[in-house]
């Protein structure tokens, strides 16, 4: 036998193991990997409410048997389909407009949802708190709640900066000072760590739990499931820290998480549209909720929030959080730190702030310019050197969207309003 038809004989043979573990793989039944934390009842197939933002968005489509169920082999299918039409790459972005001015913006937002790369966006920009520009096309409403996955912790530790005033917690004071039966590795930890991941808290998400469970049950499986670094000693990006946290609030103000936001924030600044659930499940008005991944918000409604900072903690003229505690909280606080843990997407330069990303910050360490991007293709910002403010959202991969994100928060900046 000839080399050569060795070599064909050898590459046949790779072709036919290649298709057979690949057929094995596209009609295999079981979860992906990824997903099988979704499935919270064990069946092995996700339902619509399991399914999550993005999923549930083409459930339909994915299932193909009209079963009600995804199996594995209806998402590896979509997965291929979607790599074949090329619908999970990222989305490009194209040239600046040469007159930036709202229309260009507009236009600008329009043009994905056009050329049916996206299926909505919308764009709220504020200046000083106020509202200079707001365009929605496609899906998106401007008025209906969005899922904020990562994007609602700034909510939260603005929430919790309200709690201080109101006496409930010390967000300086070891957590043992609020329940001194924590275990030995959460006691020392203080609610700003945990509030900018420099607690020794774990970069999980701390989410897998069934809808119906409350904040303690969850917070107590969590800190024995993962037990904690020492805090100060590195940054690591998650949300089970804040589970803790949030039980820790209820707790102390023996009050719900839920009403503890609605009388901190979602009363005085009218943010009707506000939700806490399940990331994955969606709103409830009782049982888990996650304070670092479950709030869903309208983009009107977190531009109130937006405008809040802005103008240094008031709204519509009314007090919502104190100019010193809100310092606080925008003191970047992990930049000194190995960053053990963090997305992707993060840019190794950035720092942390209580909830929110520090792309930049002033001598004495306040952060200038905030970014708080969401899981599920949301984006917003505020910039207090140029008294800039948005709020962005798509429902869609971040990672397919990003840089997109990206371009569009410059092009608002850069962007003449009347």
């Amino acid at each position: 036998m000839s080399r050569v038809t060795t070599g064909i004989l050898v590459v046949v043979g790779g072709l036919a193991v290649l298709t057979v573990v690949l057929l094995a793989w596209l009609f295999d039944p079981r979860l992906p990997a990824g997903l099988v934390g979704q499935d919270l009842d064990g069946s092995g197939t996700l339902s619509r409410e399991q399914a999550g933002p993005l999923l549930r968005r083409d459930f339909d489509a994915i299932d193909r048997d009209g079963s009600g169920e995804l199996e594995g082999r209806e998402l590896r299918r979509h997965v291929i389909v979607d790599a074949l039409s090329r619908r999970s790459r990222s989305l490009p972005v194209p040239a600046f407009p040469a007159v930036r001015d709202a229309s260009g913006l507009r236009a600008w937002l329009e043009r994905p949802v056009d050329e049916g790369r996206l299926r909505g966006v919308g764009l709220i920009v504020l200046r000083h708190g106020e509202p200079v520009f707001e365009h929605s096309v496609g899906e998106i409403d401007s008025s209906a709640a969005h899922p904020l996955g990562t994007a609602s912790m700034w909510p939260t530790a603005l929430m919790m900066g309200c709690l201080e005033e109101r006496g409930v917690m010390d967000l300086s004071a070891p957590l043992e000072a609020l329940d001194p039966s924590l275990p030995p590795g959460w006691a020392p930890m203080t609610p700003l760590e945990l509030l900018s991941h420099t607690a020794g808290a774990p970069a999980v998400a701390g989410a897998d739990f069934p809808p119906e469970t409350n904040l303690e049950t969850a917070a107590r499986a969590l800190m024995v499931r993962y037990p904690p670094e020492p805090p100060g000693r590195a940054f690591r990006f998650g949300a089970a820290g804040l589970q803790v946290l949030g039980w820790l609030a209820e707790a102390s103000a023996d009050r719900p998480w839920r009403r503890l936001f609605v009388e901190c924030l979602g009363w005085p600044m009218s943010l009707d549209s506000a939700a806490w659930g399940h990331p994955v499940t969606g709103p409830r008005s009782q049982g888990f909720l996650s304070p670092g991944l479950g709030l869903q918000l309208s983009m009107e409604d977190y531009s109130r929030i937006l405008a809040m900072v802005q103008q240094s903690g008031r709204f519509a003229g009314v007090g919502i959080i104190g100019e010193d505690t809100l310092a606080r909280l925008e003191q970047e606080r992990s930049g000194r730190l190995p960053s053990m843990e963090q997305p992707r997407w993060a840019a190794p330069e950035w720092g942390y702030a209580a909830g929110a990303w520090c792309e930049s910050s002033d001598e004495e360490g306040r952060c200038r310019r905030f970014i708080a991007p969401g899981s599920y293709g949301m984006l917003s910002w505020l910039d207090r050197d140029q008294g800039l403010a948005g709020v962005l959202v798509t429902l869609d991969s971040p990672a397919r969207v990003w840089d997109w994100l990206l371009a569009t928060r410059a092009l608002a900046e850069q962007t003449h309003f009347d």
